[in-house]
């Protein structure tokens, strides 16, 4: 959870600890020592055991600490990660919607003109007046053959 940074470094005075170095427990010579030093300054065994209990608080205390900081620490940069994916995320999809309804616009603007092209080449005259005119043509050439034809009956009959 730390990083070797914002653990404490040990001094030279102080030895690894025998349970990093993966050997027995045993009491150190410190502590050794802390013991004799507290019982020549007159306190008994009852004071050493308080005064060791108030100090394995104090470095429980401590460490809880630490610990709660660097888990604060960790959060904060997961959620500023967390909030810079989002944004990158948000960028990308608006990009790409933009560019999805530009292909979009793009293709309805060219299936517009195609229909409009359809629509004026089939269009040329409406198709009522095509028929109209279709019709007029029709009558004129039946007249105009029941004329001649009239005509040719007329010459033949009449001297």
């Amino acid at each position: 959870m730390t990083d070797p940074i914002d653990r404490p470094h040990p001094s030279q005075d102080e030895v690894p600890s025998q349970e990093t170095r993966g050997e027995p427990l045993t009491v150190p010579v410190e502590t050794q020592m802390a013991v004799q030093q507290l019982r020549e300054a007159g306190f008994s065994e009852d004071q050493q055991a308080v005064l060791t209990t108030a100090l394995l608080r104090v470095l429980a205390l401590w460490t809880q600490q630490a610990t709660r900081e660097d888990l604060h620490a960790e959060h904060q940069a997961l959620a500023q990660r967390l909030a810079q994916q989002l944004d990158a995320l948000h960028e990308d999809t608006r990009r790409e919607i933009g560019q999805h309804a530009d292909v979009v616009r793009e293709e309805l603007r060219d299936a517009f003109a195609q229909h409009a092209d359809v629509l004026h080449a089939t269009r040329l005259e409406p198709p009522h007046r095509r028929d109209v005119l279709l019709w007029l043509i029709t009558a004129l050439l039946f007249l105009t053959t029941v004329g001649v034809a009239l005509l040719v009956v007329h010459s033949v009959v009449s001297p």
